[in-house]
């Protein structure tokens, strides 16, 4: 087979991606975004602050851009990796890099502007909202910019995570895929937050996440507060890290599909 990449196959394996998992796709989309709404617009028909509106938006940042983005991700190489299917998807007349780059545009032609639309839909409800409350009144607070940053970087790992693990695990791809992102955070974590928790020990209470500085807290009569930020040129390198983690990921992702391919 001919692994050089040409455009017009590359367009024609999108063509045939497109119609195999369009209609799909589409049901998925839709579905996620009437749940996204569901959870979403509650919170302009408020007049006075209630805590179970802006707790929607939380639970919607988790359940259903979170979660339900990984959820569609998980199948993209569903037909590579089963043995009914699989060989019938590897004797399509394209190069793997044709097939890889197929799947991979059309994922993320639809998680990423399904990212945009959560912060529009936050941010114009969260300030419609407001903006029916008096100027006495208390007012619902919007994501802040760090929470907005690290969302950012979650939402790209978890794509990359669930990405390789369609093709990488036969069966149960997302379970054992969500469940290795899970387990490697969880002890990225607790070696960062015990590290920061031994180097701070006079501090009743330190939080501290992958990517992010730490913040220290006293309490009692005695309150202290300290953020605690990386330099600001480390903080570039910091920046582009989960985007080489990323970058890895999809290449790990290439690979595996071109061992497939053999």
């Amino acid at each position: 087979m001919n692994q050089t990449f040409d455009f017009h196959r590359f367009g024609l394996m999108l063509k045939l991606d497109l119609a195999e998992k369009g209609r799909n796709n589409l049901a998925m989309a839709s579905l996620l975004v009437v749940v996204l709404l569901f959870f979403m617009l509650p919170i302009t028909t408020s007049n006075t602050f209630k805590g179970f509106y802006e707790a929607l938006h939380h639970i919607a940042l988790f359940m259903i851009l979170l979660l339900g983005s990984s959820l569609y991700t998980s199948s993209v190489f569903t037909p590579y990796a089963s043995q009914s299917t699989g060989m019938a998807s590897l004797m399509i007349p394209a190069s793997t890099l044709e097939k890889f780059l197929s799947t991979l545009l059309l994922n993320l032609l639809f998680i990423v502007p399904f990212l945009f639309l959560f912060f529009e839909l936050h941010l114009s409800t969260v300030n419609y909202a407001n903006s029916k409350i008096s100027a006495d009144g208390y007012k619902y607070h919007p994501l802040s910019s760090d929470v907005i940053q690290y969302t950012c970087y979650s939402y790209a790992l978890i794509q990359g995570s669930i990405f390789l693990g369609s093709i990488y695990f036969s069966k149960a791809s997302y379970i054992k895929s969500a469940a290795c992102a899970i387990a490697i955070f969880v002890i990225i974590a607790a070696v960062q937050i015990n590290m920061a928790n031994t180097m701070t020990g006079s501090f009743e209470k330190v939080n501290t996440f992958p990517f992010t500085g730490w913040k220290m807290w006293n309490f009692g009569k005695n309150f202290k507060f300290y953020e605690v930020n990386y330099p600001e040129n480390f903080q570039i390198l910091v920046n582009i890290f989960p985007v080489l983690i990323l970058l890895s990921l999809w290449f790990i992702t290439y690979l595996r599909l071109k061992e497939k391919e053999i």
